[in-house]
């Protein structure tokens, strides 16, 4: 009884408006256990038994509605103590220390109680020797009589423990799902907005970055610190996506050194028109003076093309369609298919291999472009 006084105690600590009401019915059951001893004590000199016995009787009544009362109270507490979600924390971590203080209290009743017993049999016994023969057999007809109802009071008390302590773990057991539920609730909406805010700002910085590194390359200019920009903000999006592919396909010498923009390009390939008509009428491994003098007469003069094979002023004519379009790699492509076997071949790697890095890096470009609209609108 005196455990469950206890955790009636703590609930009061959590609501101080029933703080009085508590303290007078936790200090009531001890003044009813101050009134038996001393109204036993005061019967040495009393001559009548059942007048005793009714007495005890009438205190006994009054101590099983103190509590009643206060198990009454107890579960209005419990019931309160159910809309203290905030305070479950700290009454979890004080659980186990209070199943102990339990433990340790029930010993502490148990040895009160045989400190009770011992008392009230020195009682008797006192009563039995300054009482007459007769009164004799009687007191210990009741005291063996109090005795088994004091046995039936200890069990009753220590189930009704018992149960108290089951209820109290089982719905400590059940608070403490549903809290865990409310926090993994809450843990992942956290997790999942903080996800969403991270990929809201990568998907950010992949834009400006993508937007920096089509004015590098609008420019011609190296564009490491922009590509390391763009690393660095797939990291909230994934290593293995396609812009890091696209990342990965760019070679170190255009990231570094930069590249030729498409109007360098074209200025180029018109720097190289007059050698290519040169260089490929002269088969591949060179020839002599003539051979040269030859392919540079033929150059000047623009001898007709056999219609049976492409000629290269044709060959010039796809690449600058090819160059209009900004198809960078057809044009290396057909550049170099159209002047493979002879000099010219040596002449047109140079700038073939300028066409295909602008080509990777407007392919890669586009890709980013591409995914950055895909994950803004995703």
């Amino acid at each position: 009884m005196k455990m469950l006084t206890e955790t009636h105690s703590v609930l009061v600590d959590e609501s101080s408006a029933k703080e009085h009401r508590n303290t007078g019915e936790s200090d009531a059951i001890p003044n009813i256990v101050k009134d038996k001893e001393a109204f036993v004590s005061s019967s040495d000199n009393m001559e009548r038994p059942d007048d005793v016995k009714l007495v005890l009787d009438f205190l006994e009544a009054i101590h099983i509605a103190e509590r009643k009362q206060a198990e009454s109270d107890a579960a209005i507490f419990a019931e309160e103590k159910r809309r203290m979600k905030e305070k479950y924390d700290k009454e979890l971590k004080d659980a186990r220390a209070r199943q102990l203080m339990y433990a340790e209290e029930a010993a502490i009743l148990e040895k009160e109680l045989h400190e009770e017993k011992r008392k009230a049999a020195a009682t008797i016994k006192s009563i039995e020797e300054q009482a007459e023969q007769k009164l004799r057999e009687e007191v210990q007809l009741k005291k063996e009589e109090a005795d088994v109802l004091l046995r039936e009071a200890h069990d009753l008390a220590k189930a009704e423990l018992a149960a108290a302590i089951a209820n109290e773990k089982a719905s400590q057991i059940e608070k403490i799902a549903e809290a865990n539920l409310n926090i993994n609730a809450l843990c992942m909406a956290f997790y999942a907005r903080s996800e969403e805010a991270r990929q809201t700002h990568s998907v950010h910085k992949l834009s400006l970055g993508t937007l920096a590194l089509e004015d590098a390359l609008s420019k011609g200019l190296p564009f490491r610190p922009e590509i390391d920009a763009l690393y660095k903000s797939l990291e909230g999006i994934d290593h293995e996506s396609l812009p890091g592919l696209a990342l990965s396909s760019l070679p170190d010498e255009i990231i570094d050194f930069g590249l030729d923009t498409p109007r360098q390009l074209n200025q180029k390939f018109d720097g190289l028109k007059g050698t290519l008509r040169h260089f490929c009428l002269i088969p591949a491994g060179g020839g002599g003076l003539l051979a040269h003098a030859v392919a540079y007469i033929a150059s000047s003069i623009k001898l007709p093309e056999d219609g049976s094979s492409e000629g290269i002023e044709s060959i010039i004519s796809r690449v600058e369609s090819f160059l209009a379009e900004k198809k960078y790699a057809e044009a290396a492509d057909t550049l170099e298919e159209g002047v493979r076997g002879t000099e010219a071949e040596l002449v047109a790697v140079e700038w073939s291999r300028l066409a295909r890095n602008r080509a990777v890096a407007e392919q890669a470009l586009s890709l980013l472009k591409s995914c950055a609209l895909s994950v803004n609108f995703g």
